[in-house]
């Protein structure tokens, strides 16, 4: 599984709170999965950075239009 640490600016582009809800946890319990503070071997953890990764990712991306 990736080790990928989210910074703080990185956590204000997520929606932690969609997260949270998501996967039945505290704002605070996905905040600090993504910053790494909490260990990451659960398969919860694992779930949330799954998701996360994947949310950062579409939002950095460029989006193109083909028609």
């Amino acid at each position: 599984m990736t080790t990928k640490k989210f910074t703080t600016q990185e956590i204000k582009y997520l929606k932690i709170a969609g997260l949270a809800r998501k996967h039945k946890c505290s704002e605070d319990y996905v905040r600090r999965v993504l910053k790494g503070e909490r260990e990451r071997n659960s398969e919860l953890s694992q779930k949330i950075l799954k998701d996360a990764i994947d949310m950062f990712d579409i939002l950095e991306r460029e989006t193109t239009i083909t028609v």
